[in-house]
């Protein structure tokens, strides 16, 4: 009985040492920026004083804002604009979308676009015009400065403004220092093209795509299910514990090692148990080598919030299929929250995995339904530019005997 009250008593501080965390990388990749398909430029700091342009769409409470620098005449903030459209639509309740002027002096309407958006703000229509200029983006592109000038007060009567007050705006270049100031805002800032992506104050450096950028709203909005620490000790020492996880190709069974891994078993044992395991996909599926799963936001990045010690000199191998293990991020330790993974074979070099993630448990019935999940990989675009919808984790459920 005194050993075992110093194990329980050793868990208990290894349970309280871990803190908050942020993404969790896959078992054999660290996290990088990935850059295919574009890239937003170089990383902006958030800015310290009043930007001489902000103009917001969606809630002031909302979990996710998200601030655009741009430029109407810009090719690939067109491409950025519509998919953040599409991902204000589709996250309406938990994002707001932010818009900062940043007209590149080589685009030779951009300047003028920029003050049309704002002699439209003047009438309550920044986001119609808006959303006109970047509709009509090829069709103005291509015209002369003067051209650009005409077609603008046709965009004015589309989108319901008073066509005198906006063309009189205009000719008298009215919001002309306005947009010379935004300018110098982002020149401050040291931003060195467009589009500048801020996700809460967080420059993102990533792909543009609308694949790509949902995933990364899906994994910045998974924070408001974070917890708040890990949980307390909830298994018992003397009892054997196994799992089972639904999924939409059968049932997989898992004999869980809390004797070689007690403070991984308890994070597992606890997470099935609040339902974090429900109705999440299996992200990364790799044939002959792993399944991974257990980010309910799908992102491969998703984490609780906080993270747990390794236990990874346990003794354990991955030299055989059907070893459960928890996934960190390679190089950085005791960075493992949420995630896990499976070998669907023995994972060679021995080096990359041996004492590198704590293995937790083993297969004991399934490996045939492991064998049948979809291939897909959200971190190689080569293979899997838009990867397949992920199968789905239906629940885990503990038994304890």
């Amino acid at each position: 009985m005194r050993l075992r009250s110093i194990i329980v008593v050793l868990i208990m501080l290894a349970l309280a040492g871990c803190g908050q965390s942020g993404p969790t990388a896959t078992p054999y990749m660290k996290i990088v920026t990935l850059t295919p398909r574009g890239q937003i430029a170089s990383p902006a700091p958030t800015v310290a004083r009043t930007p001489a342009t902000n103009h917001t769409l969606g809630p002031d409470n909302a979990l996710l804002t998200i601030i655009m620098y741009g430029d109407f005449q810009c090719d690939l903030c067109l491409e950025v604009a519509r998919n953040l459209a599409i991902l204000r639509d589709k996250y309406a309740a938990d994002t707001r979308l932010v818009f900062r002027h940043f007209p590149q002096p080589t685009d030779d309407k951009a300047a003028l676009a920029a003050q049309a958006a704002e002699a439209a703000s003047a009438q309550g229509k920044f986001w119609e015009m808006h959303d006109q200029l970047y509709a009509h983006q090829p069709e103005w592109k291509t015209l002369t400065p003067d051209g650009f000038r005409a077609k603008l007060n046709d965009y004015a009567k589309t989108v319901g403004l008073d066509a005198s007050q906006f063309a009189a705006s205009l000719d008298k270049k009215q919001y002309a220092p306005l947009i010379a100031q935004a300018l110098i805002d982002a020149q401050d800032l040291q931003l060195k093209g467009v589009p500048v992506l801020l996700f809460n104050g967080t420059a993102y450096s990533g792909r543009v795509d609308l694949f790509a950028l949902e995933n990364y709203v899906k994994f910045r909005l998974l924070e408001k299910r974070w917890l708040k620490a890990q949980p307390a000790l909830q298994i018992d020492l003397q009892k054997k514990y196994s799992a089972t996880l639904k999924t939409d190709k059968g049932d997989v069974e898992i004999q869980l090692y809390a004797d070689a891994a007690p403070v991984t078993v308890n994070n597992f044992v606890a997470l099935a148990r609040l339902g974090w395991y429900d109705d999440i996909t299996f992200h990364l599926v790799i044939p002959n080598q792993l399944a991974q799963t257990g980010d309910p936001s799908g992102s491969g990045y998703g984490g609780p919030g906080y993270t747990i010690i390794d236990e990874a000199k346990n003794g354990l191998s991955f030299d055989r299929e059907g070893m459960v293990a928890l996934a960190s991020t390679r190089g950085v330790p005791n960075s493992g929250g949420s995630q896990f993974f499976i070998s669907l074979a023995p994972l060679r070099p021995v080096s990359d995995y041996d004492g590198q993630f704590t293995i937790f448990g083993t297969v004991t019935k399934g490996m045939d339904v492991l064998r049948k999940l979809t291939p897909r990989n959200l971190f190689d675009e080569a293979r899997f530019p838009n990867p397949p919808p992920g199968d789905r984790l239906i629940s885990v459920t503990i038994t304890e005997r």
